[in-house]
């Protein structure tokens, strides 16, 4: 018997791309008939924002609409004040005056206006079906409300002071937990969320401050989270496959996971090129160390290196979560394991004069080349207008269902020549669709 995982990757306003993919392989359904198909959902970040829309039964329209509606993403990502800017260290407002570096949004706002958009999408409670908002309830209230009381629902945090990675579950009985001594603290849907979703240094200013409580005990506490992506878990696909076969017992022959990203890509990274002993290697830097597609600088430095390192722990080349995740699954690299990773990949191709250009679906865009490099330069903080109208016309050029260009899919490990994975969205689809 089948066991079914959807992991949603973070990422933001990017995490439309995971709602859109939902829609088009399951319909406009409601987020509770949805999350009923599965038996674990394991969710960062944007993931989780996603996530907490579905326990809000929302459809999946209407989900998207919660991401491409300005103000609610202005009320998550809320610019910082200039006083607020003046009571982080002088270092960091030096930092951020004078380059890109340093936070840019207050995490208390974020809480607040995640509360405030999630209670006004809460069907439940305003058509007083439950007494409270879902926002508010515990996660492990949420299989019952959901009518599916084997979910297993878990949130990814990364806990600020003991530097280790939290698992916040619906779950109270998991066997990954049990060496808590039975010590089981409960967490809101908002307060988790807020933790999983609070990236640092060049996004949030401050940790989660969130709350827990003691089950069967007298402990409620204060405690502070990063954004899970801290702790590696930006793609959460291989924590779902170990709380799986670890309460489960199940063969890993029997999980069947989706697992979806928010866009993974960039520019050819070709700066190792120019020193190259192949001769082939070599030219290809020098035909393209002009490239507009093609990143061929060298150089290093210390403001560099923290603008680096805030930003690389939302990747996860070479996708490293799922390829483990994939061999625990099919250690003989088969190509026959039922995990499903469809996430668009943004990087140039190599054309037959070793020149890198861009995919054929942004070839034939009059625009193609303006929008292309305003994708690949995006942040995750995707807020204004003009950047979610580029990730939504990058949804239209990916989620295509029939034999026709398409902006590629990622594949777990290696290219279209010897993959592990599926190099179009069509294939990836096609291959989920038995266990919808």
């Amino acid at each position: 018997m089948s066991y079914k995982i959807l992991s949603m990757d973070g990422g933001g306003s990017w995490a439309i791309i995971q709602a859109r993919v939902l829609m088009d392989i399951y319909g406009d359904i409601g987020g509770h008939e949805l999350l009923r198909k599965f038996d674990m959902v394991i969710a960062n970040s944007g993931g989780s924002l996603i996530l907490a829309c579905m326990c809000n039964d929302m459809r999946l329209s209407e989900i998207i609409t919660v991401f491409s509606h300005q103000p609610n993403r202005e009320q998550v990502f809320s610019n910082l004040t200039f006083w607020e800017k003046l009571k982080i260290t002088n270092l960091i407002s030096f930092l951020r005056a004078k380059t890109t570096i340093g936070p840019k949004y207050s995490t208390d706002r974020k809480l607040s206006g995640l509360i405030k958009i999630l209670k006004q999408n809460d069907h439940l409670f305003n058509d007083k079906i439950i007494s409270a908002p879902i926002v508010e309830t515990p996660l492990l209230e949420l299989p019952d409300i959901i009518k599916k009381s084997d979910l297993q629902i878990l949130i990814v945090g990364f806990d600020y002071f003991r530097e280790r990675v939290s698992f916040f579950r619906s779950n109270t009985g998991s066997n990954t937990d049990k060496f808590s001594k039975g010590k089981y603290y409960s967490i809101t849907l908002a307060h988790a969320i807020h933790a999983s979703s609070n990236a640092p240094i060049n996004y949030f200013d401050s940790p989660a401050a969130v709350k827990v409580n003691l089950l069967n005990g007298n402990d409620t506490r204060k405690t502070w989270f990063w954004d899970g992506a801290v702790s590696g878990f930006n793609n959460p696909v291989l924590a779902a496959v170990i709380e799986a076969i670890t309460n489960n017992h199940s063969d890993p022959k029997e999980l069947c996971i989706l697992s979806l990203g928010t866009g993974t890509g960039g520019r050819a990274i070709i700066n190792d090129y120019e020193n190259s002993t192949n001769p082939t290697i070599s030219a290809i830097y020098r035909t393209n160390k002009t490239n507009p597609l093609a990143q061929t600088d060298n150089t290093f430095n210390f403001l560099r290196d923290v603008k680096k390192m805030s930003t690389s722990i939302l990747g996860d080349p070479p996708d490293s979560a799922s390829f483990i995740a994939y061999s625990i699954l099919d250690p003989g690299l088969s190509n026959k394991a039922n995990l499903i990773r469809i996430n668009p990949c943004i990087k140039p191709e190599l054309d037959s004069n070793n020149y890198f250009i861009l995919p054929q679906v942004y070839k034939e865009d009059t625009n193609g080349m303006d929008k292309f490099i305003k994708l690949i330069d995006m942040d995750m903080d995707a807020v204004k207008q003009e950047e979610v109208d580029l990730i939504t016309d990058l949804c239209d050029k990916f989620i295509i269902d029939i034999d026709k260009p398409s902006l590629p899919n990622q594949f777990i490990r290696g290219d279209s020549q010897n993959g592990l994975g599926f190099g179009t969205y069509r294939e990836a689809k096609e291959k989920w669709l038995p266990f919808i």
